[in-house]
């Protein structure tokens, strides 16, 4: 069934929000532990520009750029009574910055079912395909939470199910039900969470559509959610990387499509709290936040792993990416503990939407991917959505294999799953022989690769690795551009090993996983341009372990 997702905002009256609104005297802190759809024209999402604020998110909004004055639209957001934890966050945050959803540009066209042969799920689905362990945060829009491939992966709070009794924080002396007895059984700063949780409105109903039923931002969760884990093999439906994993429906963004920073990092925080393995982010802003970095490095603190969106900047085009340069990654993909995820086409290419640059860590499918589960409200529980476009349904992708990876590799840390996705990635033509090219990654991530890399990591054990060599006979410790480089490592016998290069900014580059001969030894040669400019610092890396001595390369020319 044809859609419309026609993503742009215009209105014909705009009002010019000024500066110096509240700002919050209270400096960041981290709270508890530490502190759409389907085929139209070719449009971008609205811009983050384009808000309005109600009372309750008063404080000052940062304009996604210094060039244009922030505009806003006359849609009003609920009067709520946010939960203690959440207003704990949202008193922390001393800037309000706007997120909206990346789904992006759509093409009148059709292409065949090929985005999972092309990430080569089906090959890897023999020896995997999810155990049902895992939790995947999808921090989003609304939920079509009764939907017939949904309904039975949303992630459940047993601390907010069942009956209470004699001895529970919130026994009254009668046994009543845990999921609305209005009381914070578990003690976690939210009410009756059993499901998920609505940061926007401020309840425990992430329930789309709830306020404006056919706002631009009601399918996009529910369509997200489908491409990283509605239910595989069950006879209905669509298929994804992970068919057994559960999803944490987590709604920090409005029926419109757009979300503040307090709304989105509280959703963050309540992610770790509560037991996701990875937290798909399917949004962003072009501003670098202090909270959301904060959120990133709690999220990392705790070993949850942070899968975003690059953002649909790549032609520059798009109500979002005014003043913004074309190709500019977008926040929080930009930041290093972040696995950045770009588009790619059919015919593995850059899809032209998709911001790349240097933050990028690996693409997905994004360009006319298949069909996942939608949301209408005269359809609310068997929708599916039309062929669809952006990196929105890039990232999910990532997160659903990240899944599948700890699924298979359970103790896995956040270097060790980065290293296995990035280092197994497919090359493809566009990168021109580079391990590593700005407009696509490290390739286009291979399910199959991923999920083998792991299991021998898992038979093998993980070992300290030796660094052999880094650098050719033509330069000691520095690489000019385009020369040809040598690099080694002596690892356990017919383990993996891969060579992790990381820069002053702390991104990071991989050498393709290699399973090491009979004697543990690996080798590659490659080109200097897969490094940007700038200082390096290699080490050779086994699943958890990396070389003790690092070897420090600077790019030259």
């Amino acid at each position: 069934m044809k859609q419309t997702t026609k993503i742009i905002l215009h209105s014909t009256s705009h009002l010019i929000l000024f500066f110096g609104v509240i700002i919050a005297a209270a400096s960041l802190q981290r709270p508890d532990h530490a502190q759409q759809p389907s085929i139209s024209e070719p449009h971008h999402e609205v811009t983050s520009s384009q808000v309005s604020v109600s009372e309750d998110d008063s404080a000052q909004l940062a304009s996604p750029s210094s060039q244009q004055p922030p505009q806003i639209q006359k849609t009003t957001y609920p009067t709520r009574t946010l939960s203690p934890k959440h207003q704990e966050i949202k008193h922390a945050v001393t800037k309000e910055y706007v997120y909206h959803m990346f789904a992006a540009p759509n093409d009148p066209g059709y292409a065949d079912n090929w985005a999972l042969a092309k990430i080569q799920a089906p090959t890897a689905w023999d020896a995997a395909t999810g155990n049902g362990s895992t939790t995947i945060a999808i921090i989003d829009s609304g939920y079509a939470l009764a939907h017939e491939d949904l309904e039975n992966q949303w992630a459940t709070n047993a601390n907010e199910m069942g009956m209470t009794q004699i001895g529970d924080r919130c026994w009254t002396g009668v046994s009543v039900d845990k999921q609305s007895n209005n009381c914070d059984d578990d003690n976690n700063g939210y009410v009756d969470d059993w499901r998920g949780w609505n940061f926007v409105i401020g309840d425990n109903n992430p329930q789309t559509g709830r306020e404006n039923p056919s706002g631009d931002g009601t399918r996009h969760g529910t369509q997200v959610s489908g491409v990283a884990g509605a239910r595989g093999n069950n006879g209905i439906g669509v298929a994804t990387v992970n068919w057994n994993t559960q999803l944490m429906p987590l709604q920090a963004l409005s029926d419109d499509g757009y979300g503040y920073t307090s709304d989105v990092t509280a959703a963050m925080y309540y992610a770790v709290d509560n037991e996701a393995d990875v937290i798909n982010l399917s949004l962003g802003s072009y501003s670098d936040d202090p909270a959301m970095r904060a959120a990133i490095a709690y999220a990392s603190s705790h070993n949850v792993v942070v899968v975003a969106a690059s953002g649909n900047c790549g032609d520059g085009t798009g109500d979002e990416c005014i003043g913004i340069s074309p190709g500019t990654v977008a926040y929080p993909a930009a930041y290093p503990d972040v696995i950045a995820v770009g588009a790619t086409t059919q015919s593995d290419q850059r899809a032209s939407f998709s911001s790349y640059g240097s933050e990028l860590d690996v693409s997905a499918p994004g360009y006319a991917i298949p069909p996942s589960t939608s949301w209408s409200e005269t359809h609310p529980t068997s929708l599916y959505s039309g062929y669809l476009y952006g990196t929105s349904f890039a990232s999910p992708q990532v997160a659903s294999l990240v899944a599948l990876v700890k699924s298979v590799r359970p103790s896995s840390s956040i270097a060790d799953i980065t290293a296995l996705i990035d280092a197994s990635a497919t090359k493809i033509g566009i990168m021109n022989g580079l391990m590593y090219s700005d407009t696509v990654g490290h390739g286009i991530i291979n399910v199959h690769s991923a999920v083998v890399f792991a299991g021998i990591l898992n038979a093998t054990g993980s070992a300290t690795p030796q660094l052999l060599q880094a650098g050719s006979y033509q330069s000691e410790r520095t690489a000019p551009t385009s020369s040809i480089l040598g690099s080694g490592c002596v690892t356990v016998a017919s383990t993996i090993c891969t060579i992790q290069m990381t820069s002053s900014s702390g991104h990071k580059r991989f050498l393709p996983y290699t399973i090491a001969n009979s004697s543990g030894e690996s080798g590659w040669s490659w080109i200097a341009n897969t490094l940007g400019g700038g200082s390096w610092e290699l080490r050779a890396r086994n699943g958890e372990n990396t070389s003790t001595v690092p070897y420090t390369l600077t790019k030259t020319g």
